[in-house]
C-alpha cells in the first residue's frame, strides 16, 4: 500500500419521487441527492486496507414504508462494497455511451438502455401462498459516484434509497417485499438480495 492511499466509507442518500396523474400531467422523475461521507486516510504500516472483489457486493440492511400527505415512501438500505471504487455515475458518465440515452438501438431494435441506471429494486407482492412480481423497472434510479475522480480502492458504506409514489399498489393494503441489485460503471452486477416481507398499510 502507498503512502496516501484513501480507504472511503460512504453514507449518502438517494430520493426519487414520481408524480403520477391521469390527463394532464406526463410521469416525472425528481432525484434529488445528500451525501454524507466520511474519509479515512490510512498510511502504509498503520492498518490493512481491506480487499474486495471488483464485481460490488451488497447486502440487507433495512427497510420499512411510511405513510405521508400526498407521498408515500418506502425507506430501503442496502450495505455495498466495492474492491476498485468505481460505484456510481456522473453527469459526465450519464452523457457518455454506454450510460447515455433512456435507449439504444440492438439488432435494429430500439430497447430501454438499462445501464442509464445503477440500482434496480424489483417489487414483490403477496398474493396468497405466493408473491407476484410488480412495478417491475418503474423505480430503477442511479446514485451518484462514492469515489470522487479516477482513483481506485475499496469502499464500502450504506445506500439508503428513498422511493417515493402516490398509492404504490392503489389503495389497498399489501405485504411486500424488495429485490434489488446495484451495478458499478464496468457493468459489473452485483449479487441481489431480497427483503423480508414488510406491510404497506394505508390508514
Amino acid at each position: 500500500m502507498q503512502i496516501g492511499q484513501l480507504y472511503w466509507k460512504i453514507q449518502w442518500q438517494q430520493t426519487i419521487i414520481k408524480r403520477f396523474s391521469d390527463y394532464f400531467w406526463a410521469m416525472g422523475q425528481c432525484i434529488r441527492f445528500s451525501i454524507l461521507f466520511s474519509v479515512l486516510l490510512w498510511f502504509a504500516g498503520c492498518q490493512t486496507v481491506p480487499e474486495y472483489p471488483v464485481v460490488p457486493s451488497i447486502s440487507f440492511n433495512s427497510v420499512y414504508f411510511k405513510e405521508l400527505p400526498g407521498s408515500d415512501i418506502i425507506y430501503l438500505t442496502i450495505n455495498y462494497k466495492d474492491g476498485d471504487g468505481d460505484l456510481g455515475l456522473s453527469n459526465d458518465d450519464l452523457n457518455t455511451p454506454p450510460f447515455f440515452g433512456d435507449s439504444v438501438i440492438v439488432n435494429g431494435k430500439k430497447i430501454r438502455n438499462a445501464n442509464r441506471f445503477n440500482i434496480f429494486p424489483v417489487f414483490y407482492r403477496k398474493n396468497g401462498n405466493r408473491y407476484d412480481s410488480v412495478l417491475a423497472n418503474d423505480f430503477d434510479g442511479y446514485f451518484p459516484r462514492l469515489q470522487e475522480g479516477d482513483i481506485k480502492g475499496p469502499i464500502e458504506g450504506s445506500i439508503l434509497y428513498q422511493i417515493s409514489s402516490f398509492n404504490f399498489f392503489g389503495e389497498d393494503s399489501s405485504i411486500v417485499k424488495i429485490k434489488v441489485h446495484i451495478q458499478d460503471r464496468a457493468l459489473h452486477k452485483s449479487n441481489t438480495i431480497e427483503t423480508p416481507p414488510f406491510p404497506v398499510v394505508y390508514q
